[in-house]
């Protein structure tokens, strides 16, 4: 694993957002706003994970975060 100079892994998937200036409609702007949060949640996973397999304890605010998204995400 290698890290980045702010103490983060470098091996997180990277995520494109691209947006422009033109208005979009109300579907698309929910389209984007999922892909979004799904971005989000796939990348907080990760750390969860990644958190996971190091030798000390998770804190209790990345525990109450992570509980938070399996709420949302109906994983609970």
């Amino acid at each position: 694993m290698e890290l980045t100079d702010r103490g983060g892994d470098s091996s997180m998937t990277p995520i494109t957002v691209v947006e422009g200036t033109r208005k979009l409609d109300p579907v698309s702007e929910r389209n984007i706003a999922e892909r979004r949060f799904s971005a989000l949640a796939s990348a907080v996973r990760e750390h969860e994970a990644l958190v996971r397999r190091r030798e000390y304890a998770v804190r209790p605010q990345d525990q109450a975060l992570y509980r938070r998204l399996r709420q949302i995400c109906g994983d609970l």
